[in-house]
């Protein structure tokens, strides 16, 4: 007579912690999937973008403005640097209105995780570059993006080894197939980063993040953000909308894709100090990236 095979509760145990590994690895090889297509996509690119941003009320389950939006119009460059170009470089310029035109952001962003982005923002009315800190001590990665609801940090490429991972599920959202993630900040980054912890949605075909959910340190829904109008440009797969919601303060940031070049050339030194105070330098170098735009 033959019996029934039974688990141990040490097998149990063992059972479980492989599974939980290979849960955590599959998670962490995801995001290191992710961030190497977005990487090989371009090595460098120039895009103009709009962002909009105004208080909203709920009437009727559906969002309304409670104000004229706040329309600015940017410049992006960006280029990948450094050993085997894991880091990488940008600066941000508004072109509009008139009355900030100017204003910019220079960010040096650096793979290796013991050292920190260092971001810089230039202020035409104060004719003075200001060095945004990065340390533990008070970080300005929270300070508004050109006074919309995405942060610096949110506009910075989070670094592999500053976060844990764990697949939640695996489902469809918005008609994608997509892996949920849930990223929980190491502690030496939890000192310096505004969320307690990020869900995010990667479609699983074209590795774009469609959702993420930003959680504050008290655990709190803090910040949503959708992407759409999913269209590949040059091979690359990008979101011509993406919509941050501020669930606490209900204020609601679009940024629209208006035109966008990858694998452009960016002459050297323009990503340097001198693009944010040299308004004539960086017209000219302007002047030259805007015939690749699409």
């Amino acid at each position: 007579m033959k019996t029934k095979p039974t688990i141990t509760i040490l097998g149990l145990i063992v059972f479980l912690a492989a599974s939980f590994n290979l849960s955590a690895q599959s998670a962490r090889d995801i995001m290191i999937k992710y961030d190497k297509v977005s990487k090989e996509a371009s090595f460098s690119l120039f895009q103009q973008t709009k962002l909009m941003t105004c208080k909203y009320t709920i009437q009727q389950g559906k969002m309304r403005a409670a104000e004229k939006p706040r329309v600015s119009v940017l410049e992006m460059v960006s280029e990948d640097d450094g050993v085997d170009n894991k880091d990488s470089r940008s600066v941000s310029m508004v072109i509009e209105p008139a009355r900030d035109k100017g204003i910019s952001m220079l960010t040096y962003t650096y793979a290796a995780p013991e050292k920190d982005d260092d971001n810089w923002v230039y202020l035409p009315a104060l004719g003075k570059v200001k060095r945004l800190v990065s340390s533990s001590e008070g970080s300005d990665e929270s300070a508004s993006f050109f006074g919309s609801e995405f942060s610096v940090e949110d506009m910075t490429s989070r670094k592999i080894d500053d976060y844990t991972y764990k697949l939640v599920e695996q489902a469809d959202y918005a008609n994608r197939p997509v892996w949920v993630l849930e990223l929980l900040p190491t502690p030496e980054r939890a000192k310096k980063s505004m969320y307690g912890k990020a869900v995010l949605w990667i479609d699983k075909e074209r590795f774009i993040i469609l959702r993420q959910d930003l959680y504050d340190r008290n655990g709190l829904l803090f910040k949503r953000l959708t992407a759409s109008n999913i269209e590949q440009i040059d091979k690359v797969w990008v979101a011509r909308k993406a919509e941050m919601n501020n669930l606490l303060t209900r204020r609601v940031t679009i940024m629209e894709l208006i035109s966008i070049a990858y694998n452009i050339e960016v002459p050297e030194g323009f990503l340097t100090q001198r693009t944010l105070t040299d308004f004539a330098y960086r017209e000219k170098i302007l002047g030259q990236l805007r015939s690749n735009l699409q």
